[in-house]
């Protein structure tokens, strides 16, 4: 009488007693998908963090640009523009601006001759530095019409 011990060898798991077919994580498994997801959301929430921080600049930007706009409206209107000013900016709590006019010179050159420095009498440039709390400071560059030119 032969026994057979194929059918029992099946069942018992080679640490012990327990059965082949538990269907549970080990720890190793549970602690690997735990950095795989933490990595995977710490890149995301990265990226979300980004496109905020270039939305905030570009509404700093924005804001910056009207700021100039009216300042340059303001001092266009004046009958004598100053050299320079700087102060705060009205309804802009900690926003400052600072302004200065230049005589404006040109560059001119052809391709194998050296830049000849040409003055324009006729035209000054206007630089208007804005200065929002917290950011960097933004600048436009304009040029204005002397203000025995104007209108």
């Amino acid at each position: 009488m032969k026994k057979r011990l194929s059918c029992i060898k099946k069942d018992i798991h080679p640490r012990g007693n327990m059965a082949r077919n538990n269907h549970g994580f080990t720890l190793l498994e549970v602690l690997v998908a735990t950095a795989i997801v933490g990595i995977a959301l710490g890149v995301l929430l990265g990226g979300f963090a980004m496109g905020h921080r270039q939305a905030f600049r570009g509404d700093i930007t924005r804001e910056a640009a009207s700021i100039a706009r009216d300042l340059l409206n303001e001092y266009y209107s004046e009958t004598e523009i100053p050299d320079s000013d700087e102060g705060e900016v009205r309804d802009h709590p900690g926003w400052r601006f600072r302004m200065e006019l230049q005589g404006l010179k040109v560059a001119i050159s052809h391709k194998d001759t050296k830049p000849v420095e040409i003055e324009v009498p006729e035209l000054r440039k206007m630089i208007i530095e804005i200065i929002p709390p917290a950011s960097p400071p933004l600048r436009l560059i304009t040029w204005i019409p002397s203000t025995n030119e104007r209108p």
